[in-house]
């Protein structure tokens, strides 16, 4: 089953009269379960194209599907909801909340949406092996236990499809491979579709399909 395809995607910036092709003629189809590193050199477009599938930025042509929902032409609001039920995401700089401990960090979305369940938090902290850390803040956990309570955060909401952004882009070697295999295991265990940006080689070849872009293309 597809849950997300780009039909002939494209992404031009315009500042002034200069006009920056970033994405060109992107076709794309992803199925559920997959585990899918999106590879390229920086200002390639990859990431850009993560912001385009999961709706944080618009095309400028062509059309993104998540599941049967064409998303290019609905509403912010609506938008949303598609998002908050299909989406989770992880970021490079782990955007936890400062003030909160790390329970209440994956918390947080649920929280959001009127929900109180302590024991799903607790649950996925102890997935990420971090049942023991639950009381601290972020500035008292390493970067990579930072980027696991991102991942717990991003699973909280049991979206069927997690986009991460250079997950392991801050971190040195050996937490690097433990958000790999944890993100890999979100595929392989719990039929989650993981999408994957990296300039990683060695992290992009641990996923199922490597889809290289350059200068906008997909190679």
């Amino acid at each position: 089953m597809k849950v997300m395809r780009a039909i002939e995607l494209g992404k031009t910036y315009r500042d002034g009269e200069k006009e920056t092709e970033v994405l060109r003629q992107i076709n794309l189809e992803i199925e559920a379960g997959e585990f899918i590193a999106i590879a390229g050199p920086s200002g390639s477009g990859k990431s850009t194209l993560l912001g385009l599938l999961a709706g944080l930025d618009k095309p400028t042509q062509g059309n993104v599907f998540i599941g049967e929902h064409e998303i290019t032409s609905l509403s912010e609001n609506r938008l949303a909801k598609i998002r908050g039920k299909m989406l989770g995401f992880v970021f490079q700089s782990f955007n936890l909340i400062p003030t909160l401990t790390a329970l209440e960090n994956i918390e947080l979305p649920l929280l959001l949406n009127g929900i109180h369940d302590h024991s799903k938090a607790k649950e996925l902290l102890d997935l990420v092996g971090l049942s023991h850390r639950h009381k601290h803040y972020p500035s008292q956990l390493s970067g990579g236990e930072q980027q696991r309570v991102a991942v717990a955060r991003a699973l909280v909401c049991d979206p069927p499809i997690i986009l991460a952004d250079e997950p392991t882009g801050n971190l040195d070697s050996n937490n690097s491979k433990a958000v790999i295999e944890l993100l890999k295991g979100l595929s392989e265990n719990r039929g989650k579709t993981v999408v994957v940006v990296t300039h990683d080689l060695d992290f992009a070849a641990k996923a199922e399909r490597i889809i290289h872009i350059n200068d906008g293309r997909i190679q």
